[in-house]
């Protein structure tokens, strides 16, 4: 049975209970947000961060967390395109229209930072 109201909902089944009060929202201790958001840009999934405690290669940034698995685990800077695999250079960037496409759906979610950044 559910129960919803706009983003809020609890749905409760025989092996587990599903509570979803929307997004969630992370905060440091010293009071800034960590912000998430998942986006869907050709097959892959990217999850931008911002205020992330490791803010390399760009903050914000993104982690492809679903996709092809040659994007999977890469890190985007979100200014030049370039993908990391940890802190080293994988010596390509994101396609160009791929990279427009995302930043296209990053900027809404972050209007007080124009993107691509300054290199």
């Amino acid at each position: 049975m559910a129960d919803k109201m706009e983003d809020e909902y609890i749905e409760d089944t025989d092996k587990h209970v599903d509570v979803c009060v929307g997004i969630s929202v992370w905060q440091l201790l010293d009071g800034r947000y960590i912000l998430e958001e998942d986006l869907k840009v050709s097959g892959e999934v990217w999850r931008v961060h911002k205020n992330d405690a490791d803010p390399f290669p760009s903050n914000p940034h993104a982690h492809c967390v679903g996709g092809a698995e040659r994007f999977i685990g890469c890190t985007l800077h979100l200014g030049t395109a370039e993908l990391f695999r940890k802190r080293k250079s994988l010596g390509r960037k994101l396609e160009s229209g791929q990279f427009a496409r995302l930043i296209e759906l990053i900027q809404p979610k972050f209007p007080g930072i124009t993107l691509p950044l300054d290199s």
